[in-house]
């Protein structure tokens, strides 16, 4: 289910911006590279897990009722386990890197990494996830952006987001003042670095013909 749904986002975000105007024609051709890849290691685990749940004999059968049970629920105690779990289970691992839409990087999240979770300041504030809601292009900076950053963001009529840059974004592993540009899907088209934000943002913008439904 998670793996259609992601499959549906991924198509129809890019579906809505051509038809509508609002990217390049060339967009279309990233869904496939971006996905085809998790979908083929998907189907070669779930056809290596039905055969082992299906094999016959007795080790086969030792392993089904005695290892697994044992083991598994072990590993799900362990903070490791429960992590290496849950980014199975909830696919956010997926990256498109190698994507022909993913720009410039700094720092360790790079382009076509999904943007890591920020925890909000205080329980019921809105954290980093809030703005994505609106499903459209959109920039984020943890730290400070600067006033020409803020007037080619109005001009271009792309949201600019501002979050601290405190222990939080620290430990999402963020860079200090980048701009990190953010696809409707929660994906990164880039992150540029301060210093060469303006010119690195209005590159990517033009090259692949970018406008938010605001424009």
């Amino acid at each position: 289910m998670n793996t259609g749904l992601g499959d549906a986002m991924n198509l129809a975000w890019k579906l809505a911006a051509v038809i509508g105007g609002c990217a390049k024609g060339d967009l279309l051709d990233t869904y496939e590279p971006e996905r085809i890849a998790f979908a083929r290691k998907l189907v070669a685990t779930t056809d290596r897990a039905f055969q082992a749940a299906s094999s016959e004999g007795r080790v086969a059968e030792v392993v089904r009722t005695k290892i697994v049970p044992r083991i598994v629920p072990r590993i799900l105690r362990t903070k490791l386990g429960r992590r290496v779990f849950f980014r199975a289970l909830s696919q956010t691992g997926i990256e498109y890197r190698t994507s022909s839409w993913s720009g410039k990087s700094i720092g360790t999240v790079r382009a076509g990494d999904r943007l890591p979770w920020v925890a909000p300041a205080q329980p019921g504030e809105p954290d980093n996830f809030t703005p994505l809601r609106s499903l459209d292009w959109q920039g984020h900076v943890y730290g400070t952006a600067s006033s020409d950053l803020r007037s080619r963001c109005d001009e271009r009529r792309l949201p600019l987001h501002v979050f601290p840059f405190d222990v939080r974004a620290k430990a999402a592993d963020l860079h200090g003042d980048a701009v990190y540009l953010v696809r409707p899907d929660g994906y990164l088209g880039g992150v540029f670095g301060a210093d060469g934000a303006l010119t690195d943002l209005a590159e990517y913008l033009d090259l692949h013909g970018i406008r938010t439904r605001s424009t």
